[in-house]
């Protein structure tokens, strides 16, 4: 059957590599912020109390600590941003609004990357900037998404 066939146009057959990447790259993404986010509520058992109790005082100490920062800049980022990476994760996973949900991710990202920064925790810098390197390759790619619920 030839290629240009009505029948076969859709198939995954007939993807391109840019679209495999772009694929690649969204589904690993997805999978790593929802992963990230539900980590925080993890300490033997997911609850709320793991996040409220252990993961964000663990931070307002050392935010309060190690900064100069007022409490109330770092404060609400802190007890939000596990909500707003399982959400983000989500939306990436089903495709709503993928554009706007990288540019999120990126932005989220960045701020994670100078929250790190501020604390004087050099290291998993590098790593972030990876993340955010192939967020940046994911919304290059974001022309060629085939499977997307909500454009």
């Amino acid at each position: 059957m030839p290629k240009n066939s009505n029948q076969r146009n859709g198939s995954l057959l007939y993807w391109s590599a840019e679209t495999w990447a772009f694929l690649s790259l969204r589904l690993f993404l997805a999978l790593r912020f929802i992963t990230v986010g539900l980590g925080k509520f993890d300490n033997d058992g997911y609850s709320f109390s793991n996040l409220y109790d252990g993961w964000v005082v663990k931070q307002l100490s050392a935010f309060g600590s190690k900064t100069n920062l007022p409490a109330f800049l770092y404060s609400p980022y802190l007890h939000s941003i596990a909500y707003v990476e399982i959400v983000l994760g989500i939306l990436l996973l089903a495709g709503i609004k993928t554009k706007y949900t990288l540019a999120l991710i990126s932005l989220t990202y960045v701020s994670l990357g100078y929250g790190l920064m501020l604390l004087g925790n050099p290291d998993p810098v590098g790593t972030i900037g990876i993340y955010i390197l192939l967020t940046s390759a994911a919304l290059y790619f974001v022309s060629h998404n085939k499977c997307e619920l909500l454009r």
